[in-house]
């Protein structure tokens, strides 16, 4: 992402070495988002588990995604799109025409940031 012109951070990792990035800056929504386009290839090699995921997972994941499209407008964000076909998490809303870094979209996503649906899944 830095090479593409974004000031990304490193990522840390939490218990169980997932990445996690904190502190992102998003500047310019258009700029980033042709920048991870042009990174996302990496970042799918990189986290091949997050990509390739079991069925009931992925479901589980996708079901989420909607969720949380359902309570974004239930909180008055009412052009909020459900998720892309396939898509969860971040990838599932990369192409919403969404002001992220508005008061209103900021606060309707703490309201509605999801739990995790995989605790309910049988391991």
């Amino acid at each position: 992402m830095r090479e593409e012109g974004i000031n990304f951070p490193d990522p840390t990792f939490d218990i169980d070495g997932n990445p996690q990035f904190d502190n992102v800056d998003v500047e310019n929504e258009d700029e980033f988002e042709e920048a991870f386009t042009n990174c996302e290839d990496i970042l799918r090699n990189a986290l091949p588990e997050q990509f390739d995921l079991d069925p009931e997972v992925e479901a589980a994941l996708v079901d989420a995604s909607l969720e949380f499209s359902q309570c974004m407008r239930e909180e008055g964000i009412s052009n909020f799109p459900d998720p892309t076909p396939g898509e969860f998490g971040f990838f599932a809303f990369r192409d919403a025409e969404i002001e992220w870094t508005s008061d209103d979209v900021q606060k309707a996503f703490e309201i509605c940031q999801p739990e995790n649906p995989l605790e309910n899944l049988d391991s």
